[in-house]
């Protein structure tokens, strides 16, 4: 089961990047287009389609990976016992948080799949596939956040850390640049 999530959060996090990509084309197209007096229709509507969709898509991997946003500067340094009690209880209303928004994010989807809504550029694109990425980058990351809150609770996994917070919490920082240059002499 733990490698079918690593992939299925890895394969989120490569279509997100191949959004990213595809932002990119779309850019160079547009460019390219003017120099040559070619008009690229709704380039900005699907670049904006695409950057939802990357945003939604590597929720999940980058919540893996420790990309995440975190203030740890306070938890780090409390007691163990305390800061596992306070990443429970960020895990468990992250739970719920997160599994509202999926249900509404899919509710979306299906309300503009019922009721046939189109974008409103000059290429008219059915919203439900537009917002479908989004809807399913959300249960992905629901599932990583449900897996971590599993594996904290069970198995006493940590939250995953960037490298950067690694990097701070392994060893103190020597901000004596003099004795530093003096010991390597």
């Amino acid at each position: 089961m733990r490698s079918f999530l690593d992939k299925l959060y890895l394969c989120s996090g490569a279509l997100s990047g191949i959004c990213i990509i595809a932002i990119c084309c779309i850019i160079l197209a547009r460019v390219i287009g003017r120099w040559l007096g070619i008009e690229a229709p709704s380039s900005d509507d699907f670049a904006g389609f695409l950057l939802a969709a990357a945003t939604f898509l590597g929720l999940a991997y980058t919540f893996r990976e420790g990309g995440h946003i975190r203030v740890s500067l306070f938890t780090s340094r409390l007691p163990t016992a305390v800061n596992k009690f306070i990443e429970r209880v960020i895990l468990f209303l992250g739970c719920g948080l997160i599994l509202y928004l999926c249900w509404q994010l899919i509710y979306l989807v299906y309300e503009s799949y019922i009721f046939d809504e189109l974008s409103s550029g000059y290429i008219a694109v059915p919203l439900w596939l537009v917002q479908l990425p989004l809807a399913i980058g959300m249960i992905i990351f629901s599932v990583a956040i449900i897996d971590q809150t599993i594996c904290h609770l069970l198995f006493d996994q940590a939250l995953p850390k960037s490298e950067e917070e690694a990097l701070s919490e392994s060893a103190p920082i020597d901000l004596n640049v003099s004795s530093a240059a003096e010991s390597k002499s």
